[in-house]
């Protein structure tokens, strides 16, 4: 017969056997979980965004559309040569690549869609904003291609707005 110590004893180590395999486990997923991580992280660095600006995401046609709409809908506050004025900014040059290196031209997109023109957010269509979009890269001296840039919410996240490479100017 067992006695009430002996009982005790083996509850106890059987309880703290289950601990250290709780902990064990946990310990493992936490560093799977971070192996995981740290590969899925280097897999997207090393993928890169699907498109970025120097690929010509846009047609010519588009961005002729574009210029037609920013004349009547945003030169009066950010001006015809995109220099802005007052609190427009400016959409042009080094001053426009400051504030969008880096971000999607989705979010450029969306931007515009919510906020512009001033005098009346959310007034142009999509594909309006989409097309001035398109001229605003045109007029930041980003290629055109052979495709009209859609609006398609994954397609303009995965395009990163990016600066000419140095040899690509020189």
């Amino acid at each position: 017969m067992i006695s009430a110590k002996q009982e005790k004893d083996s509850s106890g180590s059987a309880a703290s056997a289950i601990l250290r395999c709780a902990i064990f486990g946990a310990a493992m997923a936490g560093v799977f979980a971070f192996l995981y991580a740290s590969g899925a992280i280097r897999a997207a660095r090393a993928a890169g965004p699907d498109k970025t600006t120097e690929d010509g995401v846009f047609t010519t046609d588009q961005a002729a559309r574009g210029r037609a709409q920013y004349s009547q809908n945003c030169s009066t506050c950010h001006m015809d040569d995109l220099s802005g004025s007052g609190q427009a900014l400016p959409l042009a040059g080094d001053a426009f690549m400051d504030i969008w290196e880096g971000h999607s031209v989705g979010e450029l997109v969306d931007l515009v869609q919510s906020t512009m023109p001033q005098d009346k957010p959310g007034s142009l269509t999509p594909d309006a904003c989409v097309d001035v979009v398109t001229y605003l890269l045109q007029y930041n001296q980003f290629p055109a291609g052979k495709d009209e840039l859609k609006n398609d919410p994954d397609t303009l996240k995965s395009i990163i707005i990016t600066k000419k490479n140095k040899s690509q100017t020189q």
